[in-house]
């Protein structure tokens, strides 16, 4: 996790230092801040407990995204008897994950429906595609309508399908750190459709009101966080 409770403050654990204990603000057990000098996070003492399925470990890729947000909008409870920690809270309280791990359909499907309850926005998915994209996955440039493309995809994940068929939520696949895009996807008439946008647009779209000075200021400050990233 990014963001622990010290002494009744929300910190990120560079901010707290390297070793210093903390408590989970989801399951309040203790965790310790490990601070490199590539990741920085909080890890449970003693192991992590169990959580509720589809919730997965802390990556360099997760804390990126993350990183320009106020800490404040970052790993936020959501509902009534503290349900499921958003990944994000963005522009008028519309809710980000960020997924980097398969998850069963039904979990995703869930979530979705839940945070859609909670915020009444739709709900975004942020997803990691590198392990599937140009190897299964493709855009077929030349049948381009507009900004939009057909995809076709061998041996989908089923459960991004499914995020891409729901009217409640918006799908974007973050397919290569390197560039300055990013893919929405979505099903139209059964097909998979793609439209690409900018990480700057995405940001300044989902994320520019909660985020820190620095990146509010200039949003295309954003693609220097993924200069040294190795997928």
């Amino acid at each position: 996790m990014v963001i622990a409770n010290v002494n009744g403050k929300r910190l990120r654990a560079e901010e707290a230092g390297s070793g210093t204990i903390g408590l989970c603000p989801w399951t309040g057990r203790e965790v310790k801040a490990k601070v490199g000098e590539i990741r920085q996070y909080w890890a449970y003492i003693g192991g992590a407990p169990q959580l509720p399925e589809g919730y997965e470990n802390e990556s360099e890729w997760h804390y990126n995204w993350k990183f320009p947000v106020l800490d404040n909008y970052c790993e936020v409870i959501c509902g009534e008897n503290n349900e499921h920690r958003a990944d994000l809270i963005g522009n008028k309280d519309t809710v980000i994950e960020i997924q980097k791990s398969p998850i069963d359909i039904r979990i995703a499907r869930d979530r979705t429906f839940f945070y859609r309850k909670f915020s009444n926005k739709r709900v975004i998915w942020l997803v990691d595609a590198h392990d599937f994209w140009n190897s299964r996955l493709k855009v077929d440039f030349d049948k381009r309508d507009g900004r939009n493309y057909p995809i076709t995809w061998t041996n989908p994940r089923r459960w991004v399908v499914e995020l891409a068929s729901l009217t409640i939520s918006n799908l974007f696949l973050d397919f290569n750190t390197k560039s300055d895009k990013l893919l929405q996807m979505w099903i139209h008439d059964k097909t998979l459709k793609g439209s690409f946008i900018t990480k700057e647009d995405f940001f300044k779209r989902y994320l520019h009101e909660n985020s820190k000075d620095e990146f509010r200021e200039n949003p295309a400050k954003i693609l220097e966080i993924w200069k040294n990233y190795k997928a």
